[in-house]
């Protein structure tokens, strides 16, 4: 790319660009883009390769602290038995319209359950890109971006279909060296915690197993997705477990 980029401006005035920073630049975001999902669904797969110094959410009001590393903390495990086991069909169409409607609704929901966020930006709902839906597809996912302290940070919302979600909530905590929670029953289904740390990167999810056999799953990140590369990583996440638990458990979002 970066010889044929050279001969095809050859004898033109030099400009300031560089094949070699665009290249960089465009493979951390495919990077970035790929690991948020891995992350998202990384109990699916519930194959782990790192052993993560965990965070513990419940640092005073606002914030994410940081508990024993390798905790693996549960109440009594809640048994889950969804009325739908196989994935649920669902058109394009179903899809567009249902994510049109659960995004309208994010637009009041996430500062309601947020009131020291400020500046929210919210992305499209989609599949592996904004706006994608097809034939067969499992879940959508929409990232908001919000303002704390001067800081950026972001939430990812990944809501499943029916049997979508190939694992259990016992599932979800399956994975050592992570702290994760079983929280008991929220409206007749199973809620469960976890915080990861990818490094810099921390992500603490909260998952909502519904009766129905849908999961909503929200992710908070200690820095904005949707920013510039690379990432400005901070301390500590500004959402609690209740706010985490609020949007998890909202019956308007779902499939």
């Amino acid at each position: 790319m970066r010889l044929g980029l050279r001969d095809a401006v050859a004898g033109e005035p030099l400009l300031d660009f560089d094949a070699d920073a665009l290249v960089a630049t465009a493979r951390h975001q495919v990077k970035r883009r790929r690991a948020l999902v891995a992350a998202g669904v990384a109990t699916v797969a519930v194959v782990a390769v790192a052993v993560a110094v965990p965070i513990a959410l419940g640092r005073g009001e606002t914030q994410v602290a940081q508990p024993p590393a390798s905790t693996v903390t549960s109440e009594k495990p809640t048994q889950w038995s969804p009325t739908a086991t196989q994935p649920g069909r669902y058109t394009v169409d179903d899809l567009r319209r249902r994510s049109q409607q659960m995004a309208a609704h994010l637009q009041v929901a996430v500062p309601n359950v947020l009131p020291a966020a400020s500046e929210f930006s919210y992305g499209q709902f989609g599949g592996e890109a904004a706006g994608q839906f097809y034939e067969g597809q499992t879940s959508v996912n929409a990232p908001v971006s919000f303002t704390v302290d001067h800081a950026r940070y972001s939430l990812l919302v990944t809501v499943w279909v029916p049997g979508g979600l190939p694992t259990s909530p016992g599932g979800v905590c399956a994975v050592t060296g992570e702290y994760c929670k079983q929280f008991g029953e929220r409206d007749g289904g199973p809620v469960v915690v976890k915080t990861e740390d990818l490094g810099d990167a921390s992500i603490s999810t909260m998952y909502h197993f519904r009766p129905s056999g849908d999961v909503v799953q929200i992710a908070a990140y200690n820095y904005d997705m949707a920013g510039p590369v690379p990432p400005t990583y901070m301390p500590a996440i500004p959402v609690t477990v209740d706010q985490l638990m609020r949007l998890a458990t909202d019956p308007d979002l779902g499939l």
